[in-house]
Order: structure tokens, then C-alpha cells, then sequence
């Protein structure tokens, strides 16, 4: 059983269970503050029960939206409307997202950089790789992935962008990228890049899309809204200007990172 010192720890994770997502999830609208939830002091033991309980609900978690994915759109195929139902299909991006938000967060929380990076980077696969296989759903999209950028270039930095407090497990240079992720990081982000810019012309333009700024505040519906909800037309020129503007902001803080990092410019990684 944990000690009442670890069950005080912020972000712990007490066995056998693991913590649900804190203000940061999706059920409620947050505050003004970081995105990113509050990560542990200290990372997770390597081998410990602690290190294999959150291994195996983020394991479970991906498969159980690897499979959601893998039956999209069964649903409306088979007439099945019960959103409820275990294993249903994904009907949009914007249910994906959904299931995804919170894993990103446990992840975060445990301030394990091995556990992070390795994890961010492929759920920023599985989005990737998901993005042409639905219509585009600007809002849920832009803040997912402005998530996962906040995410990655504090990985890289050491250092949260949000806060500027350093994070759990890179004191005395460890816990860094090797140039292996940070290269795999460097691909998934340039194709994220182009495939969101060519889903979002699929709908006929850029302009055509709402605007949605990646610094509000997300919620539930966010990432439940229907295809329709999502794509009205904006206002004025304005809007249309922001829209763009969101879209080109993909991603920009790790591609920042990444080039310093590689020691190539920032606008190179872009093509």
C-alpha cells in the first residue's frame, strides 16, 4: 500500500488505480491558467508498481482507441445512434480527440520523460494518421494539437513553456531526447502540418472554415460536436484572417525546439 507521503504527492499514482484526469479533462470548462495539467514532483520508479499501473491503463487506453478507430463509422453503417455503446466506432475526429485528451493528461501528470515521449509521440502518430479519414473539425483539432505542442517543447526545452518551471526527471541533463525521437518527433510534426492544412481545403477553403483559437477554453462539447456544428461560416474578414493563422500555428512552438535542437532553422522543417 502507498505511504501517506506518496498519497500526498501531486499527481501521484496509487495502486492498483490510477487517477482520474484533474480540472484540465474535458468534462468541465477550465480556468484561465496552463493547459497542461500539473505534473509530479518526481518521476515514477523504473519498475515499480506505480511505473506498470500507469503503462498498462494508457496501453489499454490507446488499444481501446486504436480499435474505436479501426470500426469508424459502424455505427451509422449499422444504424446503431447509442453513443453509450462499448466499442463503438468513432463517428468523427472529434470523439477520438475526446478519448485521447485525457491519456495525454495521466501521462503528463506522471513527470516521467521516458513515459512521455515515448507515448505523446504516438498518440501524435494515431491523430496524425486520423486526420484524412474524417471531415475536418477545426476546433477540436487546433486545440488538441496545440496540446501536444505545448507538450513537446517543454520535452525538448527541459522546462515547461507554460510556467517556466523545470520538469520532473531532466535535472542534471537527464531525461533529454535522443536525436532518434527527436527526429521521429521532427517527421510526425511535418506531416501533421500538411495533412491539416489539406483536410481543412477539403471542406472547400480556409476561410470557409470558423474560427477557432487554440487558447480557449475546451470542453466536452468541444470535441463532441457534430461535423455541422463545427463548420459554419465566420463573420467577417477578420475570422478568416485568425482561421489561418490557427492553422499556420500547428505545432509552432516544438518546430521552434526541434530547430535549435537539430541545429537547423525552424522554417526548414516545414518543407
Amino acid at each position: 500500500m502507498a505511504s501517506s507521503s506518496e498519497a500526498q504527492e501531486p499527481g501521484g499514482f496509487l495502486h492498483p488505480t490510477l487517477p482520474s484526469p484533474p480540472s484540465s479533462s474535458l468534462n468541465s470548462p477550465r480556468a484561465p491558467g496552463p493547459i497542461l495539467p500539473h505534473p509530479r514532483s518526481k518521476p515514477l520508479k523504473p519498475g515499480s508498481s506505480k511505473e506498470s499501473d500507469l503503462i498498462n491503463y494508457v496501453e489499454q487506453k490507446l488499444l481501446a482507441a486504436s480499435r474505436r478507430y479501426e470500426n469508424r463509422f459502424s455505427a451509422a453503417l449499422s444504424g446503431e445512434e447509442n453513443p453509450d455503446v462499448e466499442g463503438r466506432g468513432y463517428r468523427n475526429i472529434g470523439e477520438q480527440l475526446q478519448d485521447l485528451n485525457p491519456v495525454v493528461d495521466v501521462v503528463w501528470i506522471s513527470g516521467t520523460p521516458s513515459l512521455q515521449i515515448t507515448f505523446l509521440l504516438t498518440i501524435a502518430l494515431s491523430v496524425t494518421g486520423s486526420l484524412q479519414s474524417f471531415p475536418f473539425m477545426p476546433r477540436p483539432t487546433v486545440q488538441f494539437l496545440h496540446k501536444l505542442d505545448l507538450a513537446f517543447s517543454s520535452l525538448l526545452k527541459g522546462v515547461s513553456v507554460e510556467t517556466g518551471e523545470p520538469l520532473p526527471g531532466f535535472e542534471g541533463g537527464r531525461g533529454k531526447l535522443s536525436t532518434t525521437e527527436k527526429v521521429r518527433m521532427r517527421g510526425i510534426v511535418e506531416r501533421t502540418r500538411v495533412a491539416v492544412v489539406e483536410c481543412a481545403g477539403k471542406e472547400g477553403s480556409l476561410v470557409d472554415v470558423k474560427n477557432v483559437s487554440p487558447f480557449e477554453t475546451d470542453t466536452e462539447d468541444d470535441f463532441n460536436m457534430t461535423e455541422d456544428d463545427d463548420m459554419e461560416n465566420v463573420e467577417d474578414e477578420s475570422s478568416h484572417r485568425r482561421w489561418e493563422m490557427d492553422i499556420a500555428r500547428v505545432y509552432e512552438k516544438t518546430i521552434v525546439e526541434l530547430g535549435l535542437a537539430l541545429d537547423i532553422s525552424g522554417p526548414g522543417i516545414d518543407g
